[in-house]
């Protein structure tokens, strides 16, 4: 990779974290605000360096959203609660929003009893995150070997979040459980009725169904953290669409392992595509992390690929190494280098080099 001039961006934005800032608090009602601010520059041939074609770019976002949770006295212990969240950027290009500068990444409504757990209606965080979390960990990248497809059937999918959700979430002493169905939100439309010549969009999803399960434990001075997910997604069977795929099986799983500073995990999955006329497509990946927490300092590598059967070359394989330097609370400076070695079933050799400053709130 031949690198050109880097130099950082002092760049500020906003995204989801566990803890809100309250904003309003009165007569059981609490509105809090979150947030992030990013910015990226990456130097390379890989991904987000090398999309355009360039060797050189830039990248500002953001994320603001809103999080409101109101007692109810009708049930006890039980709150009315909400989330709206969105995904800012200064490109209208960029890949991830179209041509929007403004898209939701969550919005969502609900009750959360404190025994009970929650049900949720609308954008959710879905179930699979359970496992995919575990990974997950990167300041400058994001896995993505994950859900391989979704998005043929249900073009709402973002990684892990998806409209016209209904999702319950319960923890009982530890041992997390979490289910989804997926209705849709009547907006995908990436199909069309087989005898329509002209093709006329039509709604593709007839269903989703997601489970998840995670829990932790000790064994000496060990924690184990393990977790199971499974998913379908079902296109209606009197809709075509133009990948002919018709129902898309996930079952991934992992384990994480944390020692004092040292945190280890590895997730796989198995995927299986049904397609029209033709044999099912099987994949098969897994993602991996280690990390070292130095204090102010934190080291990051992983290795993942999602390979298709009877394919010579991957779907997607790569390696990647970062470093996180904590230069105040829930702020970090972090360099990342990217290598990929396999791009939808061929060969690749490319890398980049990425440098990015966050705040999150």
């Amino acid at each position: 990779m031949k690198f050109s001039h880097i130099s950082l961006l002092v760049l500020m934005g906003i995204s989801a974290s566990a803890s809100a800032i309250t904003v309003y608090k009165k007569d059981g009602t609490t509105l809090g605000i979150i947030g992030r601010l990013e910015g990226q520059i990456a130097s390379g041939t890989n991904g987000f360096a090398g999309d355009d074609g360039s060797e050189t770019r830039t990248n500002l976002g953001a994320r603001l959203g809103l999080t409101f949770a109101h007692d109810l006295d009708f049930i006890p212990e039980t709150k009315l609660v909400g989330r709206m969240e969105w995904q800012i950027r200064s490109q209208k290009n960029d890949k991830n929003t179209g041509s929007n500068d403004l898209k939701s990444r969550y919005a969502y409504i609900g009750l959360s009893n404190k025994t009970w757990g929650d049900v949720l209606l609308g954008r959710t965080k879905n179930p699979l995150y359970q496992v995919m979390k575990m990974t997950d960990k990167y300041k400058n990248f994001t896995p993505n070997m994950y859900n391989y497809g979704f998005t043929s059937i249900d073009d709402s999918y973002q990684f892990n979040r998806q409209d016209g959700t209904v999702q319950w979430n319960g923890d009982f002493g530890g041992h997390q459980i979490q289910v989804a169905w997926i209705s849709g939100n009547g907006a995908t439309l990436g199909g069309y009725e087989p005898d329509d010549k002209k093709k006329n969009p039509k709604d593709t999803l007839d269903y989703g169904v997601m489970a998840s399960y995670r829990t932790s434990f000790d064994l000496g001075d060990v924690t184990i953290t393990p977790s199971i997910a499974a998913s379908r997604y079902k296109r209606q069977d009197n809709i075509a669409n133009s990948s002919k795929r018709n129902e898309i099986d996930e079952v991934l799983g992992g384990v994480q392992l944390d020692y004092q500073n040292w945190e280890v995990a590895v997730t796989a999955l198995r995927d299986t595509i049904a397609i029209d006329n033709k044999d099912d497509q099987h994949y098969n990946g897994m993602d991996s992390l280690v990390s070292y927490d130095f204090g102010k300092v934190k080291a990051l590598t992983g290795y993942s690929f999602l390979n298709q059967s009877k394919e010579k070359y991957d779907e997607k394989k790569d390696w990647r190494a970062e470093v996180q330097i904590t230069l105040a609370k829930k702020t970090w400076l972090s360099f990342t280098y990217d290598k990929n070695f396999a791009s939808a079933n061929k060969k690749t050799n490319d890398d980049a080099l990425i440098a990015g400053i966050r705040y999150d709130f």
